[in-house]
C-alpha cells in the first residue's frame, strides 16, 4: 500500500513539474539559446523525471532525444505525455543511474542535468556527463548550491520541523567534508547527497575535459545553472 501511495506521489510530482515547465516557456527559450550556435541532432537528458527539458529540442526539430532517470517510474508518466504531443523529433526513455549511463561515448551535442547532481557520486557522474557528450557540445547542469539547505535549514528550524533540520545539517556536514577533502561521503544517513559550489565544480570538471562557459538566464544563488562545454581535442 505504501509503495502505490509513492508512485501515485511521484507521478503527481512529475506531472506538476512538467506543467511549470510549459507555464513558464522562459527556461526552454534559454535552452535553446545556450544552444543556438550548435547543429542539435542527439539531446540526452540525465534525471530525467518527465523528460520536459527535452521538449524544447524535439517540438519542432527532427533530434533524437533520450532520458534517463534511475526511477523506474519515470518514463511511465513521461511516455503518454510526449505520445500527447506532435513532435517532430523522437523520444526514449531508459532506466540506469547518472554514474553509468548506458550510451556510447561522444554521442550527444547536448546533455541536460537539472539537479540530478547533488544525490549522485558527483565525480563519477560528471565523468559520465562529460564521456556521452561530443567535443564541443554543451551540458546545461543545475545544481544545489550550499544556500539552497542553508535557507531549508532556516525555513525547518522557523516550523519546528526536526526531521528536515537533521536532514540538512547533515547535507552541509558532507558537502563541508567534500569542499575541503575533495572525498564525497558516501553515509547511509544521506544517501551521498551533497552541496555543490562553483570551486568544487571546477575541481572535478578540470580531469574531465568540461569547462564552464556561462550562467543560465534562471540561475538563481540557491540553485546555479550553468552551461559547460567539451573542449576540442586536438
Amino acid at each position: 500500500m505504501a509503495t502505490m501511495q509513492h508512485a501515485r506521489e511521484y507521478a503527481s510530482y512529475l506531472h506538476t513539474e512538467w506543467e511549470l515547465f510549459e507555464r513558464h516557456p522562459s527556461r526552454a527559450l534559454a535552452s535553446l539559446a545556450a544552444a543556438a550556435d550548435l547543429e542539435v541532432t542527439r539531446v540526452l537528458d540525465v534525471g530525467c523525471g518527465a523528460g520536459q527539458e527535452l521538449l524544447p529540442f524535439v517540438t519542432d526539430r527532427d533530434v533524437f532525444a533520450v532520458g534517463i532517470d534511475k526511477a523506474a517510474d519515470a518514463a511511465k508518466v513521461a511516455h503518454p505525455l510526449f505520445a500527447s504531443r506532435k513532435m517532430r523529433g523522437r523520444v526514449v526513455f531508459a532506466t540506469a543511474e547518472a554514474e553509468r549511463l548506458p550510451c556510447r561515448s561522444n554521442t550527444f551535442d547536448v546533455v541536460i542535468c537539472r539537479l540530478a547532481l547533488p544525490y549522485t557520486r558527483n565525480a563519477r557522474a560528471l565523468s559520465e556527463l562529460a564521456r556521452v557528450v561530443r567535443p564541443g557540445g554543451l551540458v546545461l547542469l543545475q545544481f544545489h548550491h550550499a544556500r539552497f539547505y542553508l535557507n531549508g535549514l532556516a525555513r525547518a528550524m522557523k516550523a519546528l520541523s526536526p526531521r528536515p533540520v537533521v536532514h540538512d545539517l547533515l547535507v552541509l556536514a558532507a558537502g563541508i567534508v567534500y569542499l575541503m577533502t575533495g572525498t564525497q561521503p558516501r553515509a547511509r544517513w544521506i544517501a551521498g547527497e551533497v552541496f555543490q559550489t562553483e570551486w568544487t565544480l571546477r575541481r572535478e570538471l578540470a580531469g574531465v575535459g568540461l569547462e564552464i562557459r556561462a550562467r543560465l538566464p534562471e540561475s538563481h544563488p540557491e540553485t546555479p545553472s550553468l552551461v559547460l562545454v567539451k573542449k576540442l581535442t586536438r
